[in-house]
């Protein structure tokens, strides 16, 4: 078998084990049905059908010619055990396997450059423990985390911010559940990648987006074992998991809050409040989710969490309508430089798993000279 011959057969194997139809591999290479089976039998595919191929599989060209696509962690099998449910569509594996393949490309962006990941200074492995409660875990984790990272005292404003000063890149993107909230990816020397699912209803909410972005920064930061390895976590809004992996996931719920409005911060401005205000426990709780950028049903929680009103009334205003809650402050950044407006042979807008800091990152490399023209073109535009 020819060097090429084998390199497509792995292609075509990594295809099988995403679970690709025929129609599937059509849509995403862009190559027709009549050429797919041509180079199945065989047929050498020319520079562009390879390139087409590798997008479709969800694999760096580069990786695949180089055989790097046969290390265990890259495989899609990866991949689908990370959704906890037995038959991932083959689309959200694809969605995964290609936010792995970004995570590795913007990581070697950032070292032409000469910069870092700054998230790996700040990992550290902590299994859930049964000395104490799963959700005091994850309040002490989350308020570590607001002090390790080093971020001024009072609300996040912008955390899509904060994350991309941590080589952290927030894409949203479909997956084809909406009952799943968010993916997160990363391994030692890549940046990591968490993929927002627009179908989630959480996520188009703006307070419940925020917590879902602090919930993944948890298990970014403390739930990998190996640090060679590939993390791949998969956030359900209802439970799809149970035992130690369900634990995992109540202990990222309770850091997000902890990590959006620590506890002594919250009782510090609750102290500050108007006494007509501290009156009402529903001004209360309404005033902390305008304040730290909270959806109301998390800052009933986190308001008892921090003492500041009685379990029993947490209870009640769990039940009660949600009033409109102003979050124009939160998540205000100016909007990006269209890549077009950089170079002319560049998309209007780039991809949705490239739109924000990657597209940032792709266009720092094209302006200081270490990528091409048509690289970044590439790049903007493989979804």
């Amino acid at each position: 078998m020819s060097d090429a011959a084998a390199i497509m057969a792995r292609l075509f194997r990594r295809a099988k084990g995403i679970g690709l139809s025929q129609d599937e591999m059509v849509r995403f290479s862009g190559l027709s049905p009549e050429r797919l089976a041509e180079l199945a039998k065989g047929a050498v595919p020319s520079v562009y059908e390879y390139e087409r191929l590798c997008r479709a599989v969800a694999v760096d060209p580069s990786a695949l010619y180089l055989g790097r696509d046969c290390d265990p962690a890259q495989t899609p099998t990866r991949f689908r055990t990370a959704f906890s449910i037995d038959r991932p569509s083959a689309a959200d594996i694809r969605q995964l396997a290609l936010a792995a393949e970004q995570g590795r490309i913007l990581a070697h962006l950032l070292r032409l450059q000469g910069k870092d990941v700054p998230l790996e200074n700040y990992r550290r492995f902590k299994p859930v423990s049964s000395r104490t409660a799963t959700w005091q875990q994850g309040y002490e984790l989350g308020e570590r985390a607001r002090r390790d990272l080093g971020t001024p005292e009072g609300p996040i404003l912008d955390l899509g911010r904060l994350l991309g000063r941590l080589g952290v890149h927030v894409a949203l993107v479909r997956f084809s559940s909406q009952d799943l909230d968010a993916a997160c990816v990363w391994e030692q020397g890549a940046v990591a990648v968490i993929l927002l699912n627009r179908a989630s209803p959480r996520v188009e909410h703006p307070g419940a987006r925020r917590s879902t972005l602090a919930h993944e920064l948890c298990h970014l930061l403390h739930d990998a074992a190996k640090r060679d390895s590939l993390t791949t976590r998969v956030s359900w809004g209802a439970e799809r998991v149970t035992s130690y992996s369900e634990q995992v996931e109540v202990r990222a719920r309770a850091f997000a809050p902890a990590f959006l409005a620590p506890r002594s911060q919250v009782r510090a401005w609750y102290q500050g409040l108007p006494q007509g205000a501290r009156n009402s426990d529903f001004d209360v709780v309404r005033l902390l989710a305008a304040q730290w950028g909270l959806s109301f049903e998390g800052a009933v929680w986190h308001a008892k969490n921090c003492q500041v009103i009685s379990p029993e009334k947490a209870e009640e205003l769990a039940k009660v309508s949600r009033p409109n809650i102003p979050y124009e402050q939160f998540e205000a950044s100016s909007a990006d430089v269209p890549p077009s407006r950089v170079h002319s042979s560049l998309p209007d807008r780039p991809t949705d798993l490239w739109e924000g800091w990657a597209t940032e990152t792709v266009l720092s490399a094209l302006d200081a000279g270490y990528i091409s023209v048509a690289l970044a073109n590439e790049l903007l535009s493989w979804a």
